[in-house]
């Protein structure tokens, strides 16, 4: 039998080179990266999988927030246009559509390109149902199939990042309302989150009371996920704001374990890689993937590695960065989706100037 991981990405997936359209791209060579210590780089395949190998499925929804673009592009050639275009959409909510010249000034390009996407999402229904049963249908679809060939319930993981923490959350509750879908016919082995915004994204699916939850996390009905691991940077304010904490929400630590990662390697510390390359990361996701292992006495010098490692050479942009995200994190905003919003306007920011500085810090 093989096993099947599902990965699913956040905002600006669709912010990709035209040579590499492929959003996961980084994210399996990094797994495969960090596996092949272990030797198990090679069986984290994307196609034709073997018995004991990992089929990697790309769960992909930015195509629906690439199209708005490529139409509002076809209407106007400047992103000045852009703005009394997105004000045209049924957004849901007032407030929003009071915030959004603020937030395109804050944030600049990085909001076109990533903070929409968590607008769109949140407040455009036209967006979220269609987003939602799209990635349901992915993951359906996909299972499915891995049952068919192994001829027998296949072993499940899902590992999400930001905005597709919400996504995938409400995706598995929307399968879940369907009788053919949930504790009684599926279990999912393995939830990993990184910067998990499901609980401030919440609206009609409960964030710690829907079926995506520990097996034995109450309410009643069960839930169908036997374990789940959040993780949440130190100085990722995306992450802080109404924090994701299912230890908090009743969830046993017989199906939940919440951590947060220190150490900085990038000046994009929300980053899907960032985040899914720190061993703290990583070595929870083998270990349930290849249970059988010595991980717990990998686990010491795998970690120590990662702390000694020279991560990107820009160490001024990066400790620019450290400031500027601190000083956001010392400012508590409102645990809301336009608090969320107001964060991430003014991260991307940073990030976007931090990206600049670490290319000219970079060039000999």
């Amino acid at each position: 039998m093989f096993k099947v991981l599902f990965l699913i990405h956040g905002m600006g997936a669709g912010a990709r080179p035209s040579n590499d359209p492929h959003w996961h791209t980084d994210v399996v060579a990094g797994l495969r990266r960090n596996a092949k210590p272990f030797g198990h780089d090679k069986d984290l395949v994307l196609a034709s999988p073997k018995a004991g190998q990992v089929l990697v499925v790309p769960l992909t929804y930015h195509q629906f927030f690439d199209d708005i673009r490529t139409k509002w592009l076809a209407q106007s050639p400047s992103e000045v246009g852009w703005l009394p275009l997105l004000q045209g959409l049924a957004i849901s909510d007032p407030q929003a559509i009071a915030k959004l010249p603020g937030w395109v000034a804050t944030a600049g390009k990085f909001f076109w390109t990533h903070v929409l996407d968590v607008l769109l999402y949140r407040y455009v229904a036209d967006f979220t149902v269609p987003i939602r049963d799209e990635i349901a249908t992915q993951i359906a679809e996909a299972w499915h199939k891995a049952d068919l060939d192994n001829g027998a319930n296949t072993d499940v993981h899902f590992v999400a990042h930001s905005l597709g923490t919400s996504v995938l959350h409400d995706s598995i509750a929307t399968l879940a309302s369907e009788s053919s879908f949930g504790a009684g016919t599926h279990l999912i082995s393995t939830i990993i989150t990184c910067a998990n915004v499901s609980s401030v994204l919440e609206t009609n699916f409960g964030a710690y009371t829907s079926a995506d939850r520990p097996i034995d996390a109450a309410p009643p009905p069960e839930g169908m996920t036997a374990m789940q691991y959040s993780y949440r940077h130190e100085l990722d304010p995306i992450a802080a704001v109404k924090a994701f904490r299912g230890d908090l929400h009743g969830w046993p630590a017989s199906g939940y374990h919440d951590e947060v990662p220190i150490d900085v390697k990038d000046w994009n510390v929300h980053g899907y890689s960032h985040y899914v390359d720190n061993p703290i990361t990583h070595l929870r996701l083998f270990q349930r993937l290849w249970p059988k292992e010595p991980w717990a006495a990998r686990r010491d010098p795998a970690i120590q590695a990662y702390k000694d490692s020279p991560g990107t050479p820009c160490p001024v942009a990066i400790a620019q960065a450290r400031l500027e995200l601190k000083a956001i994190l010392n400012n508590p905003v409102p645990e809301t989706p336009i608090g969320l919003l107001d964060v991430v306007a003014k991260v991307v920011g940073v990030f976007q100037d931090a990206r600049s500085a670490c290319e000219q810090e970079s060039q000999p």
